[in-house]
């Protein structure tokens, strides 16, 4: 009577980490609902923040976890002009860009990167925002499209 039990606890056992024995080559996020989209630039709302902003894009500078140090992020270091009114932003070096099958880009991460983020942002005129008509809300709200006077490549 005990060995059909001790098979039946085994089965049982087996059936429960199957989904363990898959879960190693799927991405599963859990989120308290569903985004809007995937580019937090356009949105102003923690569930699209928590659904990219953190998982799949880095900044030129972040905040310590769990506080409000800025640290280095895509930016190794930056100056503060004496006026206040000119950052310049030091890149790491190196940097790659996702790949998929389909996208194997040919480049590192570079300066000319920094000036799309902001120019597609700052500029309604840029070709990009032209060919994919958008809002910026958080940008816009903060009030950054009217204190960037201009964002400008030093060099790479």
């Amino acid at each position: 009577m005990r060995l059909p039990y001790a098979y039946s606890l085994l089965a049982a056992s087996l059936l429960a980490c199957a989904p363990l024995a898959q879960a190693a080559s799927n991405l599963v996020y859990c989120s308290e609902a569903s985004p809007a989209g995937f580019d937090p630039a356009q949105y102003t709302s923690g569930t699209e923040f928590d659904a990219s902003a953190e998982t799949v894009f880095n900044r030129l500078v972040q905040f310590q976890r769990g506080g409000t140090t800025l640290e280095p992020g895509l930016a190794t270091r930056w100056e503060v002009s004496p006026d206040g009114k000119t950052y310049t932003f030091h890149l790491r070096q190196g940097v790659k860009f996702h790949s998929t099958d389909y996208f194997k880009p040919t480049r590192d991460f570079n300066a000319d990167d920094v000036v799309f983020t902001f120019q597609r942002m700052l500029d309604k005129e840029q070709p990009f925002r032209k060919a994919y008509p958008t809002e910026f809300p958080y940008f816009t709200d903060m009030g950054l499209d009217q204190n960037i006077a201009k964002v400008a490549k030093v060099d790479d």
